[in-house]
């Protein structure tokens, strides 16, 4: 059991640092979008400013801007597939951290039970040891046996008790 805590604990952390990579990725992607959309505006601005372009200045601007186009549509594109990928590893990371706490919960219900076992072991052993004598004494253990008296010979001690029998706690000298 604490195996597989550990394992999916080590999983969780290896996900959440590919989630934050991938959040990385994605910011570079964004900025790139980002530099490419300035870029084309700025370009735009400046064929819009300057009217008296030379043709040559005028045809280089117009293929640069095309291909920021084209770049700022590509990195749109890896733009929606990063994001895509962030939201999978994201659903894969809660998932993974649900699993972990559901892991957790049984270890930590497990624990428990071998704690309260050990402590049900450790009362039903020592049980004998800490309870109370009984409050009748065991007779037949205490008193002697009639039969054994009767054939005895009489003794002096049977004489001074006054013709029941003996009992050690009061024939103390």
């Amino acid at each position: 059991m604490p195996s597989r805590l550990s394992r999916a604990t080590r999983l969780l952390r290896v996900q959440d640092r590919m989630r934050q990579l991938a959040e990385r990725e994605l910011a570079v992607v964004e900025r790139q979008v980002q530099a490419a959309d300035t870029a084309q505006a700025d370009l735009i601005r400046v064929l819009n400013e300057a009217s008296a372009f030379h043709e040559p200045l005028r045809a280089t601007a117009i293929h640069r801007l095309k291909s920021l186009a084209v770049t700022a549509q590509e990195a749109r594109a890896e733009r929606e597939i990063r994001a895509r990928q962030l939201l999978d590893r994201a659903t894969q990371h809660k998932r993974t951290e649900q699993w972990v706490g559901r892991l957790e919960a049984e270890h930590r219900r497990d624990r428990e039970k071998r704690d309260w076992a050990e402590r049900l072991d450790l009362l039903s052993s020592t049980a004998p040891e800490a309870s109370l004598p009984p409050a009748k004494p065991d007779t037949k253990a205490v008193e002697p046996d009639v039969s054994a008296v009767a054939t005895r010979p009489a003794g002096p001690e049977d004489r001074t008790s006054r013709g029941g029998p003996t009992h050690p706690d009061t024939n103390t000298p």
